[in-house]
């Protein structure tokens, strides 16, 4: 990607906050990652960094703009990747920027740090993806406990309190009774799961700073994946932290195979003596080292692992899960894996299997997370305000309505509000600048491109069954959408079913009728109005013609399962170039904003 710019009525200004899950806050403090007791803090009143070097005065240091936006960025996200398209959008809204820009500024603020991208302290770059800030971070040199901790750590976080308090119960049980713990957070795209992570992170900071934690980031590897790819990243990540010597002399010592592999901790003295050492042996003996590393390295303080995007994870990771999932050695371990629910149960069959295996023995624990409701985001609107006020009436029940309560969808829908200026801040709450029934929404590009990407992903088949679907109406019967996709109703049922079973883009309809019509038949519909936006959109005039000529018959004969309204009728035939019949139903068909419940609207 050689630019970014946002999306139409898009500006660079900041007259109005932005929308984001995480709560600003006046200060940032982080600590060098050399023991050398040097701490920064992040002024973001100031918008400038504080050097503090024990028994001196603290030295004010400047930063640009710019870089103080991607050094606040990257705090903000600390030990997560933060992708360029991420910055792009964040840090230069509206406007082309050519990579170069953000290296520079990466370069410049690890000269402030003092930084060497080699061996990082505090920037790491993650090859041809982004970076990440993997120094130590809190917020005061005071900072509260307890309850008052877990509020302000979850603050904005609307709708998930409880998962919170269950993963904070999780490394409990497994720091009192020094057991392994495996837990799962799922869910759909958007939904949450990282923010929800970051949060639980943030508050074991707080309350548990003896614990050690580290992540890995599973890829999707078009080229190939490495084995133990995100187990890797994580141990190079605690071995460079603050206070890593002694875990990589434990490295050493008990689980040279894994030292082996992260060549950034090698000395050279070390190489030629590893290499003997290594010599004949297999992966096979990884695992094993593994728990041995982990059991000793736990007995003082406890180790929070997250591998994040599981649903991509390599072979030799899940097995690696495995063997921790059912290793009955003493250690304090907590280990959480995220992962999308729709992507597991449509490709990676080892994780599902064993997933399965797991909680049928309780040996881990899932935590599915599920879409914020309507008033959870008149809460979150609420608290994004400067000042504490209810939001414009209608205005959470609009946005529930066209995002199901799915947190990314929400967030990119009140931004893409606000570019429009629809959306505005006034003397600290929110106010809306047109009339609710009068705004006409259309699917943001960010949201467009991840949808599409995601339809590209399925079948031919299913593709085409979904594009009927999306013609059809707001509800639909899948027997109704076999002709036109050249598929058998049979065929046709199983697709709609597969979709719904793995949360893809369908679910079966919660107002279904079919009992009191007596059809036998599921009725479905889409999961976001988004998807069906979407979906029709993609289609030409010449094809949508076609769908609507193909369907028309079976809809007048009355063959399929789905109603035999007359307006709806009327609706098909008319798109099916047969005005004529269309007449003799004696209605009239007229346009409504695509996302208003349906693409179009029929009035008898």
């Amino acid at each position: 990607m050689n630019a970014q710019r946002a999306g139409p009525g898009s500006s660079s200004g900041s007259e109005c906050p932005s929308f984001r899950p995480e709560a600003d806050r006046e200060e940032w403090w982080f600590d060098r990652a050399d023991g050398s007791g040097e701490r920064f803090r992040l002024d973001t009143v100031n918008q400038c960094l504080w050097q503090h070097v024990p028994d001196a005065t603290d030295r004010r240091v400047l930063l640009s703009p710019k870089s103080f936006a991607v050094l606040k960025h990257l705090i903000d996200r600390a030990g997560r990747l933060v992708t360029h398209e991420e910055f792009f959008e964040t840090v230069w809204p509206g406007v082309y920027v050519q990579p170069e820009v953000l290296k520079n500024q990466i370069l410049s603020l690890r000269s402030v740090l003092e930084d060497d991208a080699r061996k990082p302290r505090f920037i790491e770059t993650l090859s041809r993806r982004g970076y990440r800030f993997i120094a130590r971070v809190s917020t005061a040199d005071a900072i509260p406990s307890g309850p008052q901790a877990r509020a302000s750590a979850s603050v904005n976080l609307v709708g998930r309190n409880q998962p919170l308090s269950e993963l904070g119960a999780i490394l409990q049980r497994a720091v009192h009774q020094r057991q392994r713990e495996i837990v799962f957070v799922t869910g759909e795209t958007g939904i949450g799961k990282t923010s929800l992570v970051d949060a639980f992170l943030r508050q074991i900071r707080v309350e548990m700073p003896q614990a050690r934690i580290a992540l890995g980031q599973c890829v999707e590897g078009y080229g190939g994946k490495e084995a133990y790819y995100p187990m890797l990243e994580a141990l190079r990540e605690l071995c460079m932290g603050q206070g890593g010597a002694p875990l990589a002399r434990e490295l050493a010592s008990c689980a040279p195979s894994w030292l082996a592999q992260i060549p950034a901790l090698l000395q050279p003295a070390q190489r030629s003596t590893l290499q003997h050492e290594l010599l004949g042996g297999t992966r096979d003996r990884m695992p094993r080292e593994l728990v041995n590393l982990l059991q000793r390295v736990t007995q003082e303080a406890p180790v929070v692992l997250v591998f994040e995007d599981l649903q991509w994870a390599d072979p030799s990771t899940v097995s690696l899960i495995e063997v921790l999932a059912r290793t009955r050695t003493p250690m304090q371990l907590m280990l959480i894996g995220t992962y999308r629910t729709a992507d597991l149960v449509s490709g990676e069959e080892a994780l599902r299997a064993l997933r399965q295996d797991l909680q049928l023995h309780r040996l881990c624990a899932e935590l599915p997370l599920e879409p914020l409701t309507e008033h959870e985001i008149a809460a979150y609107l609420t608290a994004q305000a400067s000042r504490a006020c209810s939001p414009p009436e209608g205005l959470a029940r609009l946005i529930y309505r066209h995002t199901e309560g799915n947190p990314l969808f929400m967030v990119t829908l009140l931004e893409h509000l606000r570019q429009r200026g629809l959306l505005t801040s006034v003397e600290g709450a929110w106010r809306l600048q047109a009339p609710l029934n009068t705004i006409e929404f259309e699917v943001p590009e960010t949201l467009r491109e991840m949808i599409e990407a995601r339809i590209d992903r399925l079948s031919a088949e299913e593709q085409r069954v979904l594009e009927v679907a999306s013609i059809v109406g707001v509800e639909f019967y899948p027997q109704c959408c076999a002709e036109a996709a050249a598929l058998d109703p049979e065929r046709a049922e199983e697709i709609c079913q597969a979709l719904a079973e793995r949360h893809c883009i369908l679910r079966a309809s919660r107002s279904d009728s079919r009992a009191s019509r007596g059809y036998a038949a599921t009725q479905y519909e889409f999961a976001h109005a988004m998807y069906r936006e979407v979906l029709s959109r993609r289609l030409t005039p010449a094809r949508r013609a076609g769908h609507y000529a193909r369907m028309a018959p079976s809809l007048e004969s009355g063959e399929t399962a789905q109603p035999r309204q007359p307006p709806v009728l009327a609706d098909h035939l008319g798109r099916a170039s047969r005005p004529a019949v269309a007449a003799s139903n004696g209605s009239r068909v007229t346009r409504e904003a695509p996302w208003a419940g349906g693409m179009f609207a029929v009035q008898g």
